[in-house]
């Protein structure tokens, strides 16, 4: 899948009415695939805003074993939910607080003002209990072989056993809990795009 084809239904999916003045576009799919970039070029052609689920991981006193027994509990949706996505559909500038989990720390709260479309990306975005925000939902796939290259290309090697024993194995969770694939409204392979 070429970018300009992502484009180019970026473009496609803007001009369409969903009877608001605004878009919401959610990018899942398993680490490594794309949707970091490909949100970054979305946000230098277009000039929406991102929101990461990265910065909504879990604090260390909400990783409860009750919790993260379920698939897809371990990304605070509650908090992404009320402090973004129902911001986003009163229509007004909102304020909301990025988590760091390496340092454990909130960064400052930083202000959203209204954008014509707003791109959601990270593994989780089509958590459940988020998808009847979106109004488009894409799912980046890649091979695991692919994924593995990627992994270990970007990462330490400390780092990317964590990816292959801890977070893949949770990810694969969620995605098989939740038949998040087939819910997608586009499934992409970017095996070979980025």
């Amino acid at each position: 899948m070429k970018n300009s084809t992502l484009h180019t239904l970026i473009n496609a999916v803007m001009s369409r009415d969903n009877g608001k003045d605004y878009t919401i576009i959610a990018i899942d799919g398993p680490s490594a695939t794309g949707k970091s970039s490909f949100a970054e070029q979305i946000a230098s052609e277009f000039k929406c805003e991102i929101f990461h689920m990265d910065d909504f991981f879990l604090t260390e006193e909400e990783k409860t074993p009750e919790r993260l027994a379920v698939p897809g509990n371990n990304v605070a949706w509650e908090r992404f939910r009320d402090e973004v996505l129902e911001k986003i559909d009163a229509g007004e500038p909102f304020k909301y607080q990025k988590y760091n989990c390496r340092t454990k720390e909130f960064y400052p709260s930083r202000t959203v003002r209204k954008k014509k479309l707003y791109v959601v990306e990270g593994v989780y975005a089509h958590h459940p209990e988020l998808a009847k925000y979106y109004d488009y939902k894409m799912f980046f796939d890649v091979t695991k072989r692919t994924q593995q290259e990627r992994i270990l290309k970007r990462n330490s090697e400390k780092m990317a056993k964590r990816f292959f024993e801890e977070w893949i194995p949770l990810e694969d969770a969620y995605f098989d809990a939740y038949d998040i694939r087939a819910k997608a409204s586009f499934v992409f392979d970017t095996s070979k795009a980025f």
